[in-house]
């Protein structure tokens, strides 16, 4: 069975600039909802969102419940993605940002963010190497993805771990 994967804007972003989006079409069905692929397109710097990922309507209900969500800490976008998941029941959601993190992780929603899709792509061999999962991991600390030295040390112990180093 195939994972669903609901993604905002923050993972797409991210990655795309470290050059490594290609790493979450093999962790499932890629779905967004048109309010990431518009935020996308606004803050890509013209990149382009990967035709395998799929850009899914709410359903009515869905997007007034949206609206709802969205307050100092929670933009359109985020708001739009974690109210998708729970639409299609997605296995994961992917996001960055800590404050929709925690909101989605209170609703019952297995959230993971970009670190943690290269770390599952090291895992499940979609990385050759252990030096190509430590260079994606500096070029995606070097993109607008802001992560802490704490953290990044932690995710290279973990590519040395999950990757046999």
């Amino acid at each position: 069975m195939t994972r669903i994967v609901v993604c905002d804007t923050g993972p797409l972003l991210h990655l795309s600039e470290a050059g490594c989006v290609n790493l979450l079409e093999a962790a499932g069905d890629i779905l967004i909802p048109r309010e990431v692929a518009n935020e996308f397109k606004r803050n890509s710097q013209n990149l382009a969102l990967p035709n395998w990922i799929k850009v899914t309507l709410l359903e009515n209900n869905a997007a007034s419940q949206a609206s709802r969500l969205v307050n100092d800490e929670i933009d359109l976008g985020e708001a739009e993605a974690i109210v998708l998941a729970q639409q299609v029941q997605a296995d994961w959601l992917l996001s960055d940002d800590g404050r929709a993190r925690r909101f989605a992780e209170a609703q019952g929603l297995e959230v993971h963010g970009s670190i943690g899709v290269l770390l599952w792509a090291a895992a499940n061999d979609q990385i050759p190497t252990c030096s190509e999962a430590h260079q994606l991991l500096k070029t995606l600390s070097e993109s607008s993805l802001w992560v802490s030295e704490n953290v990044l040390q932690k995710a290279h112990q973990a590519i040395d771990v999950l990757m046999g180093e």
